[in-house]
Parts: C-alpha cells; structure tokens; sequence
C-alpha cells in the first residue's frame, strides 16, 4: 500500500473492541458535528473542502461492495452542478482509509489490531507530504477557530501526551487523555470553541467510541441511512467470517495484496458524474496523478 519515502506513524490504545473503533472511521457523517460542531460558516474559506463540509453537515451515502472490502462516496452540494465527495474504504481484515485529503494525492492507511476482545491498537501511518494541497497547502484544512485550524483547537503541543508504560499486557501507549479523567474535558473550551471540549481530533473519536462501552449492545441501535457504511461493512465481514469458517475461504488480501493498492480523499465532481468510474484512475495508488490538484483547486491551511 505504502510507495518509498518518509513516514509519520502513530500508535495508541483504545479501550473497546477493534471493530467498534474500526466503525467509527468509517462513519464520515460525525465530521460535521464531533469534530466540526462550533465552526461556523464564516469561518471557513469558501471553495474548500471544509467550506462544503459545514455548509452541509449531512450527506447522502453511496456504498459499494470492492475487491478489497467496502468503499463508500459520501456527497453533498459544492459549486454550481458539482458535489464534493469523500470516498474511503473498509480494507480485510481491519484497515481504513479515510478521506481527510485530496484524492490522488493523498497516501494514508489506519489499522485497527485487536489485542483482547475489549482493547485495541490504533495505528495510524501516513506520508505527510502527500496531505499538501496545491501551492503547499496543507491538507484540507480551510478554516480557522480562534486563529487555529480546528485540529488544533484546543491541542497540546507536540499532539498526543502518553502515559508511562506499565508492564502489563495493555500497558504501553495509553493516553495521558482518558477515561478515568474525563479525557480532560475543558468546560470553558466547550462553551466558546469546540463542541467537546476535548483536545485532539482523535481524542474526541477515542471518546466517543470507550464511552459507548467496551462492546456496544449492538440489539439497541436504530440505524438510519448515513449509516450505510457501517451496514455493508458488518454484513460483508460477517459473511467472509462464515466463509473461512464454513469452508476454508480466506479474505481478500491474505493471498493477493494487490488489492490494497488503492487511495482514500476528498474530490469535486460534476453532479451527474458516476463517482466510481470517474474516479477510477485517481483512486489507483503507485501512480502519479498531476491533474488531481486542479480537481479540488482551493484547498487551504489554517491560520
């Protein structure tokens, strides 16, 4: 999945079942309001990913069934006759790809390793030079919030702070930010600029996914159509779980990594353009897209 070149790898653990973790970055519909909650409108830059982002919180789902696992296009209006699109992936046994960058460009895989059934490893690796919009933009970020891009709203420096390491089976890579402390929840940055209160995109999704439980009763949910993603997901894991089990039949990727060779990211489109076959080529990794700025062309930093 990974070409040559330099790296940026971060491990944490969680305290829930790996799937549960694993849903959750398939679940791109909670950007909007976990992360993007108290960002207004205006503070957004219009053109962006992000503007799109907050002017429409809520987008529609379209779900397919790949070679690898589960994809899914999640759009909702841009310009005029366009609709900006996040496309990311489900990948055997637990890999995501979300779609926090430009599609083309942007190289990026998240694991999810269980340990037990109630805790997890979080892997995240990622080539930072792939995530620079045109010019050297960083990322897709296109907003600020008190001068700050919402990343790091909130944030400590350095980004994750971790406990010492015990000896113990679950004792390495824990956050300093838990849950016997609330995750250090700061009640004044929840009231004027960030919906949690909790420092760190990643923090807030750890939050969100131990605070449900260790294993969520999954009898008590009321799905709903942004939810389609998920749905898939699970029917297309419990179905190879069956396979292997039944009669012997291994998932995608255990003989055949090639099919990892795919790419996650945000792209605009034109409204009556088939997502999947307009963005087959941009989609393939271990190849040079020179035109995939010029598909998304405002993509801006924070301040």
């Amino acid at each position: 999945m990974l070409p040559r070149g330099e790296y940026a790898i971060q491990k944490v653990l969680r305290e829930c079942n790996w799937f549960q973790g694993l849903e959750g970055d398939i679940d791109t519909s909670h950007l909007g309001f976990l992360h993007l909650g108290a960002v207004k409108l205006e503070d957004t830059t219009p053109g962006t990913f992000d503007y799109y982002n907050v002017a429409d919180r809520a987008p529609k789902y379209e779900v397919a069934e790949t070679e690898f696992g589960m994809s899914y296009g999640a759009y909702r209006p841009a310009d005029a006759d366009t609709y900006y699109w996040r496309i990311a992936h489900f990948l055997f046994p637990f890999f995501t790809m979300i779609p926090t960058g430009i599609l083309g460009m942007q190289v990026l895989v998240r694991v999810w390793v269980p340990l037990d059934d109630e805790h997890m490893m979080f892997w995240s690796i990622l080539a930072p030079r792939s995530r620079q919009g045109p010019g050297g933009a960083g990322g897709a970020v296109g907003f600020t919030a008190g001068g700050r891009s919402v990343a790091a709203v909130g944030a400590r420096p350095g980004g994750f702070e971790f406990l010492p390491d015990t000896a113990d089976w679950l004792g390495k890579f824990r956050l300093a930010q838990n849950k016997d402390n609330d995750y250090l929840i700061d009640r004044e940055a929840q009231r004027t600029q960030s919906f949690t209160g909790i420092a760190g995109i990643h923090q807030q999704d750890q939050a969100v996914t131990e605070s449900m439980g260790p294993i969520i009763d999954r009898t008590q949910e009321h799905l709903g159509t942004s939810d389609a993603m998920i749905i898939r997901t699970r029917r297309r894991v419990i179905i190879a779980a069956r396979a292997l089990r039944d009669a012997g039949v291994v998932p995608p990727g255990v003989d055949d990594p090639k099919v990892y060779r795919y790419r996650s990211g945000g792209v605009v489109l034109p409204r009556d353009a088939d997502w999947l076959e307009a963005t087959k080529e941009l989609r393939q990794a271990f190849v040079q897209h020179p035109a995939a700025p010029a598909v998304a062309p405002a993509i801006n930093t924070g301040g």
